[in-house]
């Protein structure tokens, strides 16, 4: 059998001998609370829909305004900037907007570079718009139990936008978590972030598709309560980065209708779990970094037998994004890390500890542009060429995850949210 999966931005193919189980999304179509129904539906098109049909339609709740903030994802991640802004800034303009601010929403990450931001625009900024990268330690107000990015708090009107997938903390992205982590203080951060534990080990509820009792999850929606004057625009990115799915309007029902989607459609059933896992984290910008593609990891090893082999398909073309000094811990116990983790709080360390809780338990094998040297040192065994995928899944079931950053294996009969 022959595959092609997604790495970096060209992709990578290789042939197994063995037959091998494909883990993939059934075709859904595509639309929004618009209910387009074709799936082949043009991008714009899906969007145009969900806002006629919004539960509050922007016009109404830009009304009064002038004002605006919008909060858009950072460059790490695919999420329709380019479709969705465009409609979002015709219907502020409309309603006599006389300041428009963008707040990219990075929250302890780095700020966005000059044409990072042209690519989550799709172009050049509009005159019109002024756009900030939030700086976590800076520029922040207080708005209700927590601090948040000045633009943010100050606005008139403040619209959140962006992709909803499985989050391996907070149970979904999108939603609230465009203001916490997105726009928030990193202390705030730093403290809801601290949830995914329990004493010093990894508690259960924070995890992918679980949203009822989830400490991350009731935390950052009690952090974020203070802002009334909200309206949301989320989308479902598919396989090529393309939009599927839209809704509109009161955040939160935004938020759990493309949370719905997501769960009907992304997640995928197996009977057994699997002795070898080959699996991409779907390209660029979803393999950006080992940091970034950390959801291969922990989705993928859903599917695998205790003690079975993952292979991991990841560029990594901007290394780590962890800190070099922090990659030295990789030789230490997993439970001292989490003690690390709890009295300092950092999101490289919280993305070393994930690895190290799955590299723990099953064989890691990658293929990335990271040295030899320093893959070997983590506890992952290195892969030099696409090649010799085959030799690795020669004995034992195998199954294939092609884009294993939004695809969530789920146990043949398990209930596919956690509402």
């Amino acid at each position: 059998m022959r595959f092609e999966l997604g790495w970096g931005r060209s992709g990578v193919c290789f042939e197994l001998e063995a037959a091998a189980d494909i883990l993939e999304r059934s075709s859904v179509a595509g639309g929004g609370t618009g209910a387009v129904p074709d799936g082949g539906a043009a991008e714009a098109e899906i969007i145009s829909s969900a806002m006629d049909s919004a539960s509050i339609s922007l016009s109404d709740f830009a009304a009064g305004g002038s004002r605006f903030s919008v909060v858009v994802s950072d460059q790490t991640r695919p999420t329709g900037a380019d479709v969705y802004l465009p409609f979002i800034f015709a219907q502020l303009r409309e309603a006599g907007a006389s300041e428009i601010t963008v707040i990219l929403a990075q929250g302890l990450h780095r700020g966005a570079t000059p044409s990072e931001i042209e690519k989550i625009f799709g172009g050049p900024v509009p005159d019109d718009v002024t756009v900030v990268n939030h700086d976590a330690e800076n520029d922040l107000l207080r708005c209700g139990d927590a601090y948040f990015r000045r633009e943010a708090v100050e606005a008139d009107r403040l619209i959140i936008t962006g992709a909803v997938t499985f989050h391996p903390m907070a149970g979904f992205s999108g939603g609230r978590k465009s203001l916490l982590p997105g726009v928030a203080s990193a202390d705030d951060i730093r403290k809801n972030h601290r949830l995914y534990f329990n004493g010093t080990e990894h508690n259960s509820l924070c995890s992918p598709s679980i949203v009822k009792d989830n400490p991350v999850r009731d935390d950052l929606t009690r952090r974020t309560s203070g802002f009334k004057n909200l309206w949301a625009l989320n989308v479902v990115i598919g396989e090529s980065k393309q939009i599927l799915f839209a809704s509109c309007g009161n955040p939160d029902g935004v938020w759990h209708d493309c949370c719905g989607y997501v769960a009907d459609n992304f997640s995928v059933p197996f009977p057994d779990s699997f002795d070898n896992i080959i699996s991409s984290a779907g390209g660029y910008p979803s393999d950006f970094s080992f940091y970034q593609s950390m959801k291969v990891l922990t989705n993928s090893a859903r599917a695998c037998r205790e003690g079975g082999r993952l292979i991991i398909l990841s560029e990594c073309s901007n290394g780590w994004e962890i800190r070099e000094e922090m990659l030295e811990l990789f030789k230490r116990p997993l439970r001292e890390v989490a003690g690390m983790l709890i009295s300092d709080f950092r999101m490289d360390l919280l993305g070393l500890y994930m690895a190290m809780s799955i590299i723990s338990r099953y064989e890691v094998w990658l293929y990335s542009n990271l040295p030899k040297a320093e893959v070997e040192a983590s506890g992952m065994h290195y892969i030099s060429s696409p090649e010799e995928i085959a030799g690795l899944t020669d004995s034992g079931s195998t199954a294939v995850i092609k884009n294993g950053s939004s695809i969530l294996p789920v146990p043949a009969g398990q209930q596919k949210e956690n509402k």
